[in-house]
């Protein structure tokens, strides 16, 4: 009992909306959206619940919610800055305390920073609380992405976002017209100030979301951030988080900065041309993640050609055969990338 609430206690967020979420009939979990399965009125009802719910514990806790499968990716990938860490700072606290990972969070407001409720009131933050949770492993301060590059040792560490755009930054009115032109998205604005190699994000991406009015980007980050994002970087690492509201389809990402090269293409004398230069990203052979995917309804269109013959004769080979022969097939199947 002792160590079952310790788990609680470490990731109430988790515990309160797998509550809620359990909670509800499996054809409400799994049909949602769906015009035949749900009525209207049922759906506004598990819709206004969920929304007073969510809103309070976003307030509460974070905006997504962190699961222990999550936590070696953080040990693995650390230490970790965080930008737009919130008031609460939830997951910083959770991965350092639970984990034990070093972590430097930050946050423009430390007060109201990732808040609902903070829309409603004024977003600055208190300039006696400028710096909180001052211990070994774990430092919460006030500041924003500029901060990745005022202090040199930062690009050592990982750079982890989780929901950076829920609310855009505003462009500055009383600035010169250059520095209005800058970046307008904050998860965007910390890719200016990054100059280390990894990136740990949180949130949905491109073409994951649910909601029409939010697609293709999502409704945690801005599409001028998952263009660079996808530009400058790979993937090499994609895990769906455990929960997730139902109108949400988060995940948490692993992206590496990519190697360029560039090839220069000599311009035609004849016809004026001058010399083109095309620029091309180097992704090593273990740093490419698998592309073959198939939901379950077609699952069976990526079957192997070997597995029908490995079921005839499943019946007619000794045990030591069979072993051996599923070990070969086991060592080349093996891709780079297979274990996620």
């Amino acid at each position: 009992m002792k160590q079952q609430q310790v788990a609680h206690d470490s990731n109430p967020l988790l515990i309160e909306q797998r509550k809620f979420i359990t909670s509800l009939p499996k054809q409400a979990r799994s049909h949602f959206f769906s015009p035949t399965h749900i009525t209207p009125e049922q759906r506004a009802e598990i819709w206004e619940d969920q929304a007073d719910l969510g809103e309070k514990l976003v307030d509460d806790f974070a905006w997504a919610t962190p699961d222990s499968r999550l936590l070696p990716v953080f040990k693995h990938f650390g230490p970790i800055v965080e930008v737009g860490c919130g008031a609460n700072a939830y997951w910083a606290k959770w991965m350092h305390n639970e984990g034990g990972v070093d972590v430097v969070a930050f946050d423009v407001s430390l007060n109201e920073g990732g808040k609902i409720s903070a829309s409603k009131k004024s977003n600055k933050s208190d300039s006696s609380s400028k710096t909180r949770n001052k211990k070994k492993g774990l430092e919460i301060r006030e500041g924003g992405p500029e901060k990745l590059s005022e202090d040199a040792e930062m690009k050592d560490r990982t750079l982890f976002l989780c929901y950076p755009d829920e609310d855009i930054m505003p462009a500055k009115t009383d600035e010169s017209e250059e520095e209005d032109n800058r970046p307008l998205s904050m998860a965007a604005a910390c890719l200016e100030h990054y100059s280390g190699d990894t990136i740990i994000y949180v949130g949905e991406l491109f073409c994951d979301t649910l909601s029409v009015d939010q697609a293709p980007w999502g409704r945690s980050s801005a599409n001028e951030f998952q263009e660079r994002l996808g530009c400058e970087y790979h993937c090499i690492l994609k895990m769906k988080l455990e929960n997730d509201w139902l109108h949400v389809r988060d995940s948490l990402s692993v992206w590496k900065r990519s190697e360029t090269c560039c090839m220069v293409f000599q311009g035609s004398d004849e016809e004026d041309e001058g010399d083109e230069e095309v620029e091309y990203k180097y992704i090593p052979p273990d740093e490419i993640l698998p592309v073959d995917a198939a939901a379950p309804c077609v699952a069976h269109l990526l079957k192997k050609n070997g597995d029908d013959v490995k079921s005839r004769e499943h019946g007619t080979v000794n045990k030591e055969r069979k072993r051996k022969r599923d070990d070969e097939v086991t060592q080349h199947s093996q891709i780079a990338g297979n274990a996620w």
